[in-house]
Order: structure tokens, then C-alpha cells, then sequence
């Protein structure tokens, strides 16, 4: 890519392609995530249902895509991000607090009458799940 000339983007198409290239390249790392990663969890598995040769065909493809970005990143002359941990921790418990807090008993209505009898219980399970996400530290 070096011989190649770097292109001028008006600031607004540039900050726009380097939205675009970054939100790919992190779609990119949650597939790659997703193939080579086995979470312990309870609620969710993912059923891996494609076979290895798939896998690395898709792995390839990925670093392949990865190139093609920081070529274009780099022919573009798009700015390149960084961003804290501490701050990427502290907006995902933000998201945890916000959506534990969308499933007490009394945000419940919607999806009908929460029977009375378990709302004690059920906001105190979520209030422990609350108290133990906010242990995560930065």
C-alpha cells in the first residue's frame, strides 16, 4: 500500500468512512470471537455447526479483510481511534446497570401483571445481580 498515493477526504466523508471501517473491523472480531471462543455460560451457547475447514476458509478471510481496512485506513488517511479500557468497562456496566434495572418487577408491565407474591424476591435476585456486576472494577 505504500506506493500507492494517499487520497484527501473532505473531514466529513473521512470521519464517516472511519465510523464505517471501525464498526466493521469490530463486527469482524465478534465472528472471529464467536468461531475460535468457548464461553462458559447459562443462558446462552453457541452451537458451533461449522465444520474446521470453514473455520480457517473464514479466519483467512477475516485477517484478508483486516488487511484490506488498514489499507484503506491507510490510503484515506482515516484517523485511527483509541479508546480506554476503564472507559469501555464503565460504559458496558452503565449497559448492565441500565438493563437489570428494565428488568425489576415493576418495568414489567408490559408483558402483563407481575404476580405480587414474587416481587420481593425477584427485585431482591436482581438486586444481587446488580451488587455483584458492579464489583467489576477499572
Amino acid at each position: 500500500m505504500k506506493s500507492e498515493k494517499r487520497i484527501l477526504l473532505l473531514e466529513n466523508h473521512r470521519r464517516s468512512l472511519t465510523s464505517t471501517l471501525m464498526i466493521v473491523e469490530k463486527l469482524l472480531i465478534e465472528i472471529e470471537d464467536s468461531m475460535v471462543s468457548q464461553y462458559k455460560t447459562c443462558c446462552f451457547e453457541i452451537k458451533n455447526d461449522i465444520v474446521s475447514d470453514i473455520i480457517n476458509h473464514n479466519l483467512k478471510a477475516i485477517e484478508e479483510a483486516r488487511q484490506q481496512i488498514c489499507n484503506l485506513a491507510e490510503k484515506y488517511n482515516t484517523d485511527k481511534k483509541f479508546q480506554s479500557l476503564q472507559r469501555i468497562i464503565d460504559v458496558k456496566k452503565t449497559k448492565i446497570w441500565e438493563i437489570l434495572c428494565d428488568a425489576k418487577s415493576k418495568k414489567q408491565k408490559g408483558f402483563g401483571k407481575f404476580p405480587q407474591e414474587l416481587v420481593t424476591e425477584f427485585d431482591k435476585d436482581i438486586d444481587e445481580l446488580m451488587a455483584v456486576a458492579d464489583k467489576i472494577k477499572y
